[in-house]
């Protein structure tokens, strides 16, 4: 027996430092919910998990980018929709006025209601903006733009949409001028009303085809989101039975250790009471 250096006490020392470290990890990871806190702790993981992390965070915000283009495109289509159903207004008046029986002091009187909508049609195309951008009225020259829903630099990444497919204007309707001031102006309009109702059904169908596809785009970014949340999780997170086992292992070790660690320091007690003895 030794009472110099009481070589069990350090043994146990050593044991109580090791379980209280593994008590604390296991704690550590259990507060944060996550596996990996530092470098330390799997630095592949961590490598991988920050790289997983930050294509989630890009997604995001591409789904925002995609669901800020469905805003514009459906404030456009409602647009649209008002502009048809003043169209079809439009060529209800003509057809009015075209009829013979009338005399022209009459058509007067739905001329004015004629050119009233002309210049509502005229107010919500320049009035249709989102962001204080133009959805619907021609900015002439590049109509091109862009928007960002992949998380590369590259082509792929970016929805590219010509404006100019579904720009509207009383010029490419073929309304400017137009009235119903006699028969024989009326009746030609009904052709050019025509033509106009067949450019805004071109121009939402344009519109249309854009939607659905950024639409699948969304849809395709959402799958993607939730995989890659899948991966981050299994990688990054705490399997919270397996710590909470590891935490108990720990502080039974622990308190076995501390025990030993109590009984060890009595030693050099006893060996001096036996040399008092």
């Amino acid at each position: 027996m030794r009472i110099n250096t009481n070589v069990a006490a350090l043994q146990a020392q050593r044991a109580m430092s090791e379980h209280n470290k593994t008590v604390e990890n296991a704690s550590g990871k259990l507060a944060a919910g996550t596996r990996v806190r530092s470098a330390a702790d799997d630095a592949a993981s961590l490598a991988i998990g920050n790289k997983t992390k930050t294509e989630i965070r890009s997604k995001t915000a591409a789904l925002r980018n995609a669901n800020d283009a469905i805003s514009e495109f459906q404030i456009a289509e409602g647009s649209m929709n008002e502009i048809s159903s003043m169209l079809v207004r439009l060529k209800e008046l003509s057809m009015q006025a075209s009829n013979g029986h009338l005399q022209n002091e009459q058509r007067q009187l739905i001329n004015v209601e004629y050119m009233a909508m002309r210049r509502e049609i005229e107010r919500v195309i320049h009035d249709t903006s989102r962001n204080g951008f133009d959805v619907l009225a021609s900015t002439g020259g590049s109509q091109i733009r862009e928007y960002q829903i992949g998380t590369g630099n590259d082509s792929q990444s970016k929805f590219r949409v010509d404006q100019g497919n579904f720009a509207l204007t009383e010029f490419n309707m073929g309304l400017v001028d137009s009235t119903v001031v006699n028969a024989e102006e009326a009746r030609l309009n009904l052709g050019y009303i025509d033509q106009a109702i067949q450019k805004v059904s071109s121009a939402r169908a344009n519109l249309g085809a854009v939607q659905n596809r950024v639409e699948s785009a969304i849809n395709n970014l959402d799958i993607s989101k939730t995989n890659e949340s899948a991966s981050y999780s299994q990688t990054m997170d705490a399997d919270y039975a397996f710590e909470a086992s590891e935490k108990i292992r720990g502080e039974i070790k622990l308190d076995a250790a501390s025990s030993i660690l109590a009984q060890s320091s009595n030693f050099s007690a006893m060996a001096l009471k036996l040399l008092k003895d």
